[in-house]
């Protein structure tokens, strides 16, 4: 993992993020790339000027991120871009294109997951963008990374490179990796050991919840009696949190993440 791609609105959520995502890349020794977005919206006579005027602008509120992350990282592992175009597109595409290892961002103001995968910019670069996401909830401040929980689903990854960025956030921090599993069926029996092996270089824990009522409290539960700084989860190529979750979409809306989400694409 080198580079992580950090987009930005300027907002009190983002500003959050950027502050989560210098402190990430300072105990990771990663580059970041701070970038914003901007759509013009204008006749022909003005559009010039109009974008000139975005753009300074926007180079301007870019700025004391800029020389924050500098301070800290280093100028050589500092950039900002400022981009015209969709947000969504912009954000996607630049993270695949150019061989981003993560995008980090914030949630927006959404404390749920039904708010963070409902319409939102983050929603819409997990479902757009090949690139990792790492989802900053509102307010929270880097507490360093100790403990991390993966929760698996009895499908599991198709391909266990998808874990590749889990694995490296792992091998920098020292972390404790926690598998986390709401019941024991034959599927998550025979996938254990393939993961198993995976991160056999890791120090990691199997973990199983027999209670199937309510997933929602059982992870939530699980992240904060074993002290995770992340949560992370699979993202399969079927319906969106029903897909990860197995849930149906009202149990969904009760879920909030009370830590960086990391959502990796199968």
């Amino acid at each position: 993992m080198k580079k992580i791609l950090v987009p930005t609105d300027f907002s009190a959520n983002a500003d959050n993020a950027i502050d989560f995502a210098i402190e990430f890349a300072q105990a990771l020794e990663l580059e970041i790339t701070f970038l914003h977005t901007y759509q013009v919206q204008s006749t022909a006579g003005m559009f010039i000027s109009v974008e000139a005027f975005m753009k300074k602008d926007a180079a301007n509120q870019m700025l004391p991120s800029y020389e924050k992350a500098s301070s800290r990282l280093g100028k050589k592992r500092v950039e900002s871009k400022i981009i015209r175009g969709n947000t969504i597109s912009v954000i996607a595409n630049m993270a695949d294109k150019e061989d981003y290892d993560l995008i980090l961002m914030g949630t927006q103001g959404a404390s749920s997951l039904a708010e963070i995968f409902a319409g939102t910019v983050t929603s819409g670069v997990i479902q757009k963008s090949k690139t990792p996401v790492l989802a900053i909830p509102e307010g929270y401040k880097f507490q360093g990374i100790h403990n991390i929980v993966l929760a698996i689903d009895q499908k599991g990854p198709s391909l266990f490179d998808i874990l590749s960025p889990l694995l490296k956030i792992i091998e920098k921090t020292q972390a404790h990796l926690f598998i986390f599993h709401q019941n024991v069926e034959e599927e998550i029996q025979g996938i254990e050991g393939v993961v198993d092996q995976y991160f056999n270089a890791v120090e990691h824990s199997f973990h199983y919840d027999l209670d199937k009522e309510d997933i929602n409290q059982s992870i939530n539960k699980f992240v904060s009696d074993y002290q995770a700084q992340i949560l992370c989860m699979i993202k399969h190529n079927r319906s969106f949190i029903e897909g990860i979750f197995h849930l149906s979409a009202t149990k969904t809306e009760v879920f909030n993440s009370p830590v960086p989400l990391l959502v990796l694409k199968d």
